[in-house]
């Protein structure tokens, strides 16, 4: 053994001795630090916090979870991350089903079109004002609680949505159910972050996000069926219960499989000036503007003004304008799961940037073709789905690489108030854009988000793995 002793030492080397507790540093540095201003262009591949393949568990003093000396084990192969996507389809399911048939219950209150926007105005914007809330009750109650407070709060709102005797009753629950959402979204997702090594990261976002698709998808032709058969209510009572059933589920597989532990819980104050580092790291402020962009384009350009823009530009029928908005799924079904794995392994950059970039000019194209040229929607609309689904494996990704292994509530919660204001403010300016100066301006201004990202995402440092 003595030779050893001659051989170079590596920081996996550097064990702690026995009895002592070690704890990851993360970007956060040691505790009550703040690290001192990195040089990108010094770093290494072998650096594990900015893109190297070296294992981050070594160093922290946890054993590392990977199949080999640089394998890590693919998120699917987890039993504690496939329970999780259980929770999502069965969420996604539900939520599929009460989507198509909304607009039409509200209408049976004898409202307008006007005033079935505004219920998803309100929803939209309690989720929004509740998504720093939901991060920061993950990290002081934990994210177990914080998820089931979410679908528990969802569950009693669907209830009362299926319920309602008057139209205002309606709004006001589905408002409640915006607050439940963000709890929801905030506690499932900072549960993968402990779970999944960063170098996974990609791949797990692409099969979480692609689990919900499947969900969503299967949806609407149940709460047909359903809202037929028993009226339009209906759905939201069975989606309502189907919440329960979540619930129960969420109790049973969050119990345990923690990869990393979550530490002393933080009031408020404490998990904000914990998160606060970040606004100083290039990898989270890109994968916030990544979020945003992701809904910009699929809330404005896509769902919004797309299906006016099929019918008054392009002449196409009702049937095959939902044809073309079937494609934008297609193609994120297609990209996730190769965007999510070539993100792992070559890098953030290597598929965000022209995933952006597709994104940008597949929207900007749609907004110079007309009726001659009617077929070229489709394949651009699928061209977009990809984009924005490459575009969100990556940006999770970066989220892991820049969040602590012990995760922050409060930095995942900020995630998703990006993404719900590129939700929110993109139908109204696109929208308008569209009425007073044309679609191609509006799909300019849709694309715009996306060039600009891209140009961001070319400063970020080189990473690959293997």
């Amino acid at each position: 053994m003595r030779g050893d002793a001659n051989r170079p030492r590596r920081r996996s080397d550097k064990r702690a001795p026995a009895g002592t507790k070690t704890r990851a540093t993360g970007p956060f540095g040691a505790k009550g630090s703040i690290p001192a201003p990195v040089d990108e262009s010094d770093l290494s591949d072998d650096d594990p916090l900015h893109g190297g393949p070296a294992d981050i568990h070594e160093d922290i003093g946890m054993p590392p979870a990977t199949l080999g000396s640089n394998t890590v084990v693919p998120p699917l192969k987890r039993p504690e991350f496939r329970k999780l996507l259980a929770i999502s389809i069965t969420v996604a399911l539900g939520f599929g089903m009460v989507i198509p048939v909304l607009p039409l219950y509200a209408e049976s209150f004898g409202v307008g079109l006007a005033d079935i926007g505004f219920i998803q105005l309100v929803f939209g914007l309690t989720r929004f004002s509740f998504g720093l809330v939901g991060g920061l009750v993950v990290d002081r109650y934990g994210d177990r609680v914080c998820t089931m407070a979410g679908l528990l709060i969802v569950s009693v709102s669907s209830y009362g949505a299926g319920l309602a005797a008057s139209f205002p009753q309606l709004v006001v629950a589905r408002g409640v159910g915006g607050m439940g959402s963000a709890l929801f979204i905030s506690g499932l997702m900072n549960r993968i972050l402990r779970i999944i090594e960063p170098s996974a990261m990609g791949s797990a976002t692409g099969a979480f996000r692609a689990s919900f698709l499947v969900g969503a998808s299967a949806g609407p032709l149940v709460g047909g069926i359903v809202a037929a058969r028993f009226g339009l209510g209906a759905p939201f009572i069975f989606y309502a219960t189907g919440l329960l059933v979540a619930t129960a589920i969420t109790w049973y597989v969050m119990k345990g499989g923690i990869l990393v532990d979550d530490g002393a819980k933080r009031s408020p104050l404490e998990a904000l000036r914990a998160a606060r580092p970040l606004l100083g790291d290039r990898r989270y402020i890109i994968a916030l503007l990544a979020t945003l962009v992701s809904w910009w384009t699929v809330a404005g350009p896509a769902q919004t003004v797309g299906p006016v823009f099929a019918r008054a530009v392009l002449r196409l029928s009702s049937s095959q304008i939902g044809l073309a908005i079937t494609m934008l799924s297609v193609g994120e079904v297609l990209i996730l799961f190769v965007a999510g794995r070539a993100s792992d392994r070559y890098g953030r950059r290597v598929v965000l940037a022209p995933s952006l970039a597709v994104a940008a000019a597949a929207t900007a194209a749609i907004g110079l073709i007309d009726a001659g040229s009617a077929w070229a929607y489709y394949p651009l609309m699928m061209a977009v789905g990809m984009g924005i689904a490459a575009v969100g494996a990556a940006s999770g990704g970066l989220l892991a690489d820049a969040i602590p292994r012990g995760g922050s509530g409060a930095a995942v919660g900020v995630n998703q108030m990006a993404g719900d204001l590129g939700y929110l403010t993109s139908p109204l300016t696109v929208g308008t854009l569209a009425e007073r100066s044309g679609f191609g301006a509006a799909y300019m201004a849709g694309a715009l988000p996306a060039a600009l990202v891209f140009l961001a995402s070319l400063k970020l440092p080189r990473r690959r793995s293997g």
